[in-house]
């Protein structure tokens, strides 16, 4: 049942970036499931939220109860989602609109609506599905600052969260909304370089994956530079500095640098695609 005291949040999209947000705002008891309103035009992914009473909405018309709308669908998809909402009849004027979408600017979204709306941009990580997430997000001149902390206070309840101008968000994608598959792909080329080495892939992961976390921590808890880190690890004429040695060859840092700025050239140009539609 709705708790009148708290702000009803809905979700546009009821993937899983939708229920990493949903199952962390419950888990930590910052928002109860009758004050969640989900809407997805696939109903099928109503079934992945059997396991909790959120209200799931039978048309754009039941989000109208809503304070807050998290826009959670894919960057191709916000204008038909916001067009049904608008075209739906409900009052949006009011409510604070909150997007996950990659790439896709806050201008776009208020063209979208048909009306300059407080609007708060961010970017998640897939991470948060296993409680792990970390958060970018920055809002528009006209979200007032009371809607804008609550909205920053309950998403760092179940992630890191850093506040940036919405002009840096297309570049913070590269940083923590695709980032984690990267490590996904040096975790399985270590992988296989440990099969090559005659280790079974099942014995090498375990390693791998609490060296990747104990590396982590190290840079975390330490307080030294990574440079100084490397360079613990690093006897003279020893085992590290040979395999440093070919990751300097291959040109390691370059190809990561130019992955990411990849990525930013990519949000930018799907930012390019929806404002010239």
């Amino acid at each position: 049942m709705e708790n009148k005291a708290i702000p009803v949040v809905a979700f546009v999209g009821a993937g899983n970036i939708a229920s990493a947000f949903i199952r962390g705002f419950i888990t930590t008891g910052i928002l109860p499931e009758g004050n969640i309103i989900i809407f997805d035009k696939y109903t099928g992914q109503y079934d992945n939220y059997k396991d909790i009473n959120v209200i799931k909405a039978k048309s754009c018309n039941d989000i109208a109860a809503a304070d807050y709308v998290f826009i959670c669908v894919k960057p191709y998809q916000v204008s038909e989602a916001l067009n049904g909402l608008k075209d739906s009849g409900i009052e949006l004027k009011g409510k604070t609109f909150i997007s996950v979408c990659a790439g896709v600017p806050i201008s776009y979204i208020n063209s979208c609506l048909g009306f300059e709306a407080p609007v708060i941009r961010t970017m998640p990580s897939t991470p948060m599905l296993v409680g792990m997430g970390a958060v970018a997000i920055s809002k528009n001149d006209i979200t007032d600052k009371k809607s804008f902390e609550y909205i920053c206070r309950i998403i760092s309840e179940i992630a890191v969260i850093t506040v940036l101008e919405e002009s840096q968000m297309n570049g913070i994608i590269s940083v923590n909304g695709s980032s984690p598959a990267y490590v996904y792909l040096f975790i399985k080329a270590m992988l296989d370089g440990a099969e090559e080495n005659g280790i079974a892939k099942e014995n090498a992961l375990p390693l791998i994956l609490k060296t990747v976390e104990g590396s982590v921590q190290m840079v975390r808890r330490s307080g030294k530079s990574i440079e100084r880190l490397i360079e613990e690890v690093s006897s003279p004429n020893g085992t590290t500095l040979k395999a440093l040695e070919k990751l300097y060859e291959g040109n390691f840092e370059a190809d990561i640098k130019a992955a990411m700025n990849a990525c930013t050239v990519r949000a930018n140009e799907i930012t390019q695609e929806l404002t010239k539609a």
